[in-house]
């Protein structure tokens, strides 16, 4: 059931960016502003140096999780591999990739400690952002109906009630670890290294919108961006393509950009995401090469997960 009403939803997204392929498609436009982003070394190194620190960030919480009894380099090629995988594979097998690589590098962290941290951190990735876009539609001026808050907020709320009892056995199991992982100031900075870091990805959508000529607040990217990545739980294409460019246009255009602009800049926006992936996974893979049957198994794994 739950699997049918994700591709359900993910085919409905995927449906509404065809449509807007069809609508709003601008061929001219889209590489003029691809090539003014090119042109531009201070927009590039403001997107992409943002989109650094936030992994940089991840990798510093889930090193602090690990009671700092791992290699910040381990953090970030588990990261860099997953954001890799996570673009190329219609499924999510990034998260088996990061409890891999931490297996695979760090002899002193146990499976259960490793797939512990990734499962937990992933689960604190989705509520931060869910909690952002509900308070970007309690405090930002966004032009929707109450009719449309209404509906956003029970979608919202029966997702916590599913997330809460789909891993309330997974949160009794793995207790002790968490609270000693969340316990005192470590736990503070857990959590705001976390936020901090998906603060730090909205400079992505930020200098995009303002580099094709819209106006928009870093606020309001902050938000639009914790809307796009969380309605990617529906991802059934690599990278979420069709989805997260069809959820960034509906955000985009609840902050006032018309629609034809807002779909050349989801459409960029994805672009800079994954030639970021390649960078970064192409350095992972150098640094700490993983043979084709042991990425086939981190595959095989999620496959089975799902």
């Amino acid at each position: 059931m739950k699997t049918t009403f994700k591709k359900l939803i993910a085919i409905l997204l995927i449906t509404l960016f065809l449509i807007m392929t069809f609508l709003y498609l601008d061929a001219g436009r889209l590489l003029a502003e691809i090539k003014a982003i090119a042109t531009s070394p201070g927009v590039l190194l403001f997107i992409f140096s943002s989109y650094s620190l936030a992994f940089l960030a991840r990798g510093f919480a889930w090193k602090l999780y690990l009671g700092n009894r791992v290699r910040l380099t381990t953090c970030m090629y588990g990261l860099f591999y997953s954001l890799l995988l996570n673009h190329l594979l219609p499924v999510k097998a990034g998260d088996f990739a990061r409890i891999g690589v931490m297996k695979a590098r760090e002899p002193g962290i146990t499976g259960h400690e490793a797939f512990n941290s990734v499962i937990v951190l992933r689960i604190m990735d989705t509520a931060i952002l869910f909690a952002m876009a509900a308070a970007g539609l309690a405090f930002l001026e966004l032009p929707l109906n109450g009719s449309v808050l209404e509906w956003l907020g029970v979608i919202g709320f029966v997702i916590i009630i599913i997330v809460y009892f789909k891993f309330r056995s997974f949160f009794d199991r793995q207790l002790s670890i968490m609270k000693t992982a969340f316990s005192g100031w470590r736990g503070i900075w857990i959590i705001g290294l976390t936020l901090f870091s998906w603060m730090l990805e909205a400079a992505v959508i930020y200098g995009v919108v303002w580099s094709g000529g819209n106006m928009i607040s870093f606020v309001q990217a902050i938000w639009v961006n914790s809307i796009t990545v969380a309605g990617q739980i529906f991802q059934i294409t690599p990278g979420g393509i069709a989805s997260y460019e069809a959820t960034m246009v509906f955000a985009l255009g609840a902050n006032g950009i018309a629609a034809e602009n807002a779909y050349t800049a989801a459409v960029i926006t994805h672009g800079l995401k994954y030639l970021f992936s390649f960078i970064v996974g192409g350095i992972a893979l150098a640094a700490h090469p993983v043979s084709t049957n042991l990425l086939k198994k981190w595959t095989r794994e999620r496959g089975n997960e799902s």
